[in-house]
Parts: structure tokens; sequence; C-alpha cells
């Protein structure tokens, strides 16, 4: 399955800038937002598990992901060095906000499509720094171990 997965998210790569290059932000967030929430379950992986305060159970959405990650980061320095916890939670802010505007009509389609734009290319760069603070973070603690 893991080969599976990693082909996948290999796809998701691939795919998501050729719909920044195509200009179907929307469709290049979505694909963001996966890669991106995967790497946190890495790093959830990598300091504690993937549930909330020692719970088995994974946690769900990209929000409390973050929250927990920023929690173990006050006890964790390789953890609180990696991650880069403004950057997910303004991109997560920004996504949360742009898809409720969109469900509420609040937005003009122009301003629909610059802020998607904003969202794609700025996450675009954000998967890079999250999956390198994974690495990261993986690589010093198969060294601990």
């Amino acid at each position: 399955m893991m080969n599976d997965k990693r082909e996948l998210f290999e796809g998701f790569h691939d795919r998501f800038g050729r719909a920044i290059e195509q200009g179907f932000y929307l469709e290049a967030s979505w694909y963001i937002y996966a890669l991106i929430e995967d790497r946190l379950v890495s790093m959830l992986r990598q300091s504690g598990g993937v549930g909330e305060k020692g719970s088995t159970t994974p946690i769900k959405m990209l929000g409390p992901k973050i929250k927990e990650l920023k929690r173990r980061a006050v006890s964790d320095g390789l953890l609180q060095q990696n991650l880069p916890d403004t950057a997910l939670s303004e991109w997560s802010s920004r996504r949360n906000s742009l898809m409720h505007a969109m469900a509420d009509g609040n937005l003009s389609q122009e301003e629909i499509d610059k802020q998607s734009y904003l969202l794609a290319t700025n996450g675009k760069e954000l998967v890079k720094e999250v999956s390198a603070a994974a690495m990261r973070l993986k690589k010093h603690r198969a060294k601990v171990s």
C-alpha cells in the first residue's frame, strides 16, 4: 500500500503543478491541501503519534493537526525548529475563508480568481517547506532511535 500512496502523492505533485500552469488554482489548492495534510501526519507520527494528547485516533482536518503540532512544539525543540506554524496557519485560514466566502456567495468571480491564485501559488511554496520540515524531523528521529 505504501508504494501506491507514494505514487499517488507524486501524481498530486505533478497535477498541482499542471493545474497552476493552466490556471486551475482551486484544483491546485486541493492537491496542495492533501499533500500538506500528509506531511503533517508524518510530523505527528515523528512527534508522538497521530492522535491528540496520546490518543491513537487520527486527527482530522488541517487546523486541528496544526494546533496539536504547535502544542507538542512547546516541549519538543526539534519540532519547534521545523514546524512552519505561522505559514501553515495563515494558509489554512485563507483556504477556509475562501471556501466559506464562495459557499456564501460573498465574493465576485474576479476576487475568487485572485484569492485562489494566491492560495495555490503560496501553497506550492508551503508544500516544499512542510515536506522539507517533515523529512528533517524524520531523519533526525531515525538517528536518535
